[in-house]
């Protein structure tokens, strides 16, 4: 047996590396480690390339080194003589531990058994702290706290070769004190398809204000005499019409909309305001309840090539411990987009993210449109197929983080 190196300068921490590798890179952060020994097999070059640039980026002291695992990664036999080839002379030099987190399960169990391993790490998808151990040796077990969780833009580092943060467009309306009060009603709304809101929205949709290329000007909407008589409803138009700004008023018989082309005007602003943004901003605040500032990120568009794209971009993408989620939001399905359409475009978008847990939550509205039970059934059913997780209110949203600590 090689001679073992207390000394924490001559410890070298060998990391397995597979398509989830946030686990290791907390290993490689709490670790006093020096040297750090990647292994991957020719399918996940690529994620040892992306996990290195961050490691390097954290801790750029440190002496990152690349080792290629043989093609028959699950052969017990083909890891065992590499292990010995390429990893058991390090151990002349080095106390060596070991990541147990990526890599098939063969991995751990073959470099085990062939080098002087002297301590274990392991951390579970949820936990808020780090394993650790002897092999043969249960009494050494010992559990270290993360005190400081992995920013998002990191974790999404090891799996997104290049994103752009899109610029932020101000909008008026967003920043608005009773902004997040209106988000909250029209929300309400929608639960109703008999609100004024629902009717308000099927009305906006068939009208010349929802399509791009309309003229600047303004259109009026007809009040249906039912509606006239509905008071409670009259005095919610009223409300949005005051949040507006001007660019909606309510008249006796009918509601006046303004419409402009350019986009930092007050009417535009207003329209992609109604539009989407106000769910946008709704959900944003649901997750600030239960995600940290720093694991939350808000309009990312992504690139494979390494050059920034068509601006197409997903509204958020977060961590919760060592789970990451790209989440859309839509308010509903566009008039003339069948609804899976929806679902074709957030899988095409989140796959340049790599295998992260794709959320699409949709408003109420959609829910509430005329649309056969059987129809809806295969709506979610077809989210289902395409690994889209379908939440229709704040409470599924936020089962995806319940009974797991997110705050170590």
């Amino acid at each position: 047996m090689p001679k073992k190196h207390l000394n924490s300068a001559t410890t070298a921490l060998i990391i397995p590396i597979s398509d989830h590798n946030i686990a290791q890179l907390y290993n490689c952060l709490t670790s006093d480690a020096h040297r750090f020994v990647l292994l991957a097999s020719k399918k996940y070059q690529d994620h040892r390339q992306r996990f290195a640039g961050v490691l390097q980026k954290l801790r750029p002291s440190s002496q990152v080194d690349s080792k290629n695992l043989p093609d028959n990664a699950d052969c017990y036999q083909a890891l065992c003589n590499f292990a010995r080839e390429d990893l058991l002379p390090l151990s002349h030099s080095h106390r060596l531990e070991l990541n147990g987190s990526g890599g098939t399960k063969v991995i751990p169990l073959a470099l085990l058994d062939c080098l002087p391993i002297e301590r274990v790490h392991y951390k579970g998808q949820f936990d808020d702290h780090l394993q650790s151990w002897q092999p043969g040796n249960p009494d050494s077990y010992q559990e270290q706290k993360l005190d400081k969780l992995i920013e998002a833009q990191h974790a999404l580092d090891l799996y997104a070769s290049k994103t752009y943060p899109l610029p932020t467009q101000a909008n008026a309306f967003s920043d608005a004190p009773n902004a997040q009060a209106m988000a909250n009603s029209i929300w309400q709304q929608y639960q109703d398809p008999d609100s004024v809101m629902s009717w308000l929205a099927a009305e906006l949709a068939s009208s010349p204000w929802y399509q791009p290329q309309a003229k600047s000007g303004s259109f009026s909407i007809s009040i249906p005499e039912t509606r006239r008589q509905d008071t409670d409803g009259l005095q919610w138009l009223a409300q949005l019409a005051d949040f507006s700004q001007g660019q909606l008023q309510l008249k006796p018989k009918q509601l006046i909309i303004r419409h402009q082309k350019q986009k930092k005007s007050l009417a535009q602003q207003f329209k992609r305001w109604l539009s989407g943004i106000w769910l946008e901003d709704l959900v944003h605040q649901w997750l600030s309840e239960h995600i940290e500032p720093t694991q939350l990120l808000r309009g990312l568009s992504p690139s494979s090539t390494g050059e920034q794209g068509n601006q197409r971009e997903l509204d958020f993408v977060c961590f919760y411990q060592t789970a990451g989620y790209v989440i859309e939001t839509k308010v509903t399905h566009k008039p003339n987009q069948a609804p899976n359409e929806m679902v074709q475009q957030l899988s095409s978008l989140a796959d340049q993210f790599g295998r992260l847990n794709k959320v699409l939550l949709l408003s109420p509205l959609f829910f509430q449109a005329a649309r056969t039970e059987k129809a809806l059934n295969q709506f979610v059913d077809y989210c289902k197929g395409h690994g889209v997780r379908l939440c229709r209110s704040k409470a599924e949203l936020l089962a995806l983080f319940n009974n797991k600590k997110s705050k170590p």
